[in-house]
């Protein structure tokens, strides 16, 4: 009994001596310090990831939707603009907005489009993962979809998914496929994507005239 005693003693005197240690430590070192970047440091991390998004060329992929039907970059041809949305299911930013992109495309802007495309339904090995194909599907649903959402191919992945970083990441591109106007990074509302939309459509209307 007293050996388990003896043993017991050792052990409570090792925490308490760690517990002394730690609380030593940070008294010396203090807390960690939170990293808060300036305007001017968020404005070229915001410049940088535009950056990555220009000059975006996503003619010539052919993939398939969540619900299995084959499609290819020739969706684009008949609308002045095209809105991307790109979003992961593990993204709560991303599933939250779906709604408000969701009443969008009932009502959207005259000559525009909306698409989705789910980044994390291709897995690390570039296959399709069909556990997050089915999860996707079942956050689209939830939210009262009815646009397409697409399972990147190889060459969405190389032009547009492998370099997008944040989530939501939205563009805007043309009948052609080619990136119009900022992409938006961040969720935001229906109004705003709205806006976006016209704003890219007058762009391409500019653009057409002065040819």
């Amino acid at each position: 009994m007293k050996k388990a005693f003896k043993v017991i003693g050792i052990i409570v005197a090792v925490i308490i001596s760690i517990v002394i240690i730690l609380a030593v430590l940070l008294l010396i070192k203090g807390p960690s310090d939170v990293i808060v970047l300036t305007e001017e440091e968020l404005n070229a991390q915001n410049s940088e990831q535009i950056e990555l998004f220009s000059n975006i060329d996503i003619s010539g992929f052919n993939t398939a939707t969540l619900t299995g039907e084959t499609v290819s970059s020739d969706i684009f041809k008949d609308y002045e603009i095209t809105m991307i949305n790109l979003w992961t299911t593990d993204c709560s930013p991303c599933i939250a907005e779906m709604p408000d992109i969701a009443k969008l495309y009932n009502a959207k802007p005259k000559g525009s489009n909306i698409i989705s495309i789910c980044v994390d339904t291709v897995d690390l090995k570039k296959d399709i993962d069909k556990k997050a194909v089915k999860f996707a599907t079942r956050i689209m649903s939830d939210a009262g979809v009815n646009f397409m959402t697409l399972i990147p191919d190889h060459v969405l992945q190389e032009e547009l998914t492998d370099r997008t970083n944040i989530f939501p990441t939205t563009i805007f591109v043309d009948s052609k496929g080619k990136v119009v106007g900022e992409p938006h990074f961040g969720g935001t509302s229906e109004d705003d994507y709205r806006e976006a939309i016209l704003d890219r459509i007058a762009l391409v209307s500019n653009k057409t005239e002065q040819k």
